[in-house]
C-alpha cells in the first residue's frame, strides 16, 4: 500500500507539471531548427524585413531557453508550497507516507525538470548550427576538455564526475529552497517575504564555507598552476571535482533535514 501510494504521489507530481513543462520542452528545439532554416535563408539576404526576422526569431528563441529553465524553478517553488505550506498541506500529511517521501517526491520532479530543461537547451543549441554539428562538438569535446588536451577516456572521466557534480549541486539547490521556504512558513508573518530571506541567508551561508573550505585548500603552498605539467593538472582536475561532489552531497543532506526537522516540528499551516 505504501509502495503504491509512493508511486501515485509521484505520478500526480509528474502530471500536473508535465501539461506546462512537455509542450515547452517541445518549443525549444523547434525554435531552434526554425532559427537555423531563417539564418541560413538570410545569409546571402541584405533586405532590412528578410534579416528583421532572423532578429525576431532569434530573440524569440533565447527567450524560450530562458523559459525553460526560469519555468522549471518556479514550478519547483509552487508545487512544493502549495501542496505542503497551504491548507493542501494538511490532507498530503494525512496520506500514509512519511515527510521524507513527500519531499523526495518534490526533489525528484523537480530535478528531473531541471536536468530536462537545460537537455532541452542544450539540444536546441545544438540544432541551431551555431556550433558546428554533433560530431564536431563530440571531437571537440573529447579531444578538448576543461582547457586541456587529453584522450578520450580522461575526458569522459572528467565530463562523469562533472555530470555528477552538476546533479549534486541541482539536488543542493531544491533542497536549500525547500528549507528556506520551511524556514519562512514557521513565522506568523511575512511568511513569504522571510522564506525569501531565508533563501538568501542560507546562499550566503554555503558561499562562506565553500570560501573558508576552498581558501584552506589553496592556502596550503599550492604549486603555481603553470608550473605544474599536464598530467598534475589532471589530477588536480580530478581531486577537485570530487571534493566539489562531496562538499555538494554534504549541502544536500543538511539541507535535506533541516527541511525535515521545520515539516516536522516547526510548521505552522495557515
Amino acid at each position: 500500500g505504501g509502495i503504491q501510494m509512493r508511486g501515485k504521489l509521484l505520478k500526480q507530481d509528474f502530471r500536473a507539471t508535465a501539461r506546462i513543462m512537455l509542450p515547452l520542452y517541445a518549443a525549444v528545439p523547434v525554435l531552434g531548427l526554425f532559427t537555423n532554416l531563417i539564418t541560413r535563408l538570410c545569409e546571402n539576404q541584405n533586405g532590412f524585413l528578410i534579416r528583421a526576422i532572423g532578429a525576431l526569431v532569434s530573440f524569440v528563441f533565447s527567450l524560450a531557453l530562458i523559459a525553460a529553465v526560469v519555468t522549471t524553478v518556479v514550478l519547483m517553488i509552487l508545487r512544493f508550497y502549495r501542496n505542503l505550506m497551504t491548507d493542501e498541506g494538511y490532507l498530503m500529511f494525512t496520506l500514509p507516507v512519511s515527510t521524507t517521501e513527500l519531499i523526495c517526491s518534490k526533489l525528484i520532479v523537480s530535478v528531473v525538470w531541471f536536468l530536462g530543461a537545460l537537455a532541452v537547451d542544450a539540444l536546441g543549441l545544438l540544432v541551431t548550427g551555431r556550433f558546428g554539428s554533433y560530431q564536431d562538438a563530440v571531437r571537440f569535446q573529447v579531444t578538448y576538455t576543461f582547457g586541456m588536451p587529453m584522450t578520450g577516456a580522461q575526458s569522459a572521466g572528467l565530463i562523469i564526475e562533472f555530470v555528477a557534480f552538476l546533479l549534486l549541486c541541482c539536488v543542493a539547490l531544491c533542497l536549500m529552497t525547500y528549507a528556506a521556504m520551511a524556514i519562512g512558513q514557521s513565522f506568523k508573518k511575512n511568511k513569504g517575504l522571510m522564506s525569501v530571506v531565508f533563501f538568501f541567508v542560507l546562499w550566503i551561508g554555503t558561499r562562506i564555507v565553500l570560501t573558508l573550505i576552498f581558501g584552506l585548500l589553496f592556502g596550503l603552498g599550492a604549486q603555481p598552476l603553470p608550473a605544474m605539467t599536464a598530467m598534475p593538472l589532471l589530477k588536480s582536475m580530478y581531486i577537485l571535482l570530487g571534493c566539489g561532489c562531496a562538499g555538494a552531497l554534504a549541502f544536500c543532506v543538511g539541507f535535506f533535514f533541516l527541511t525535515h526537522g521545520m515539516l516536522r516540528k516547526h510548521l505552522n499551516l495557515q
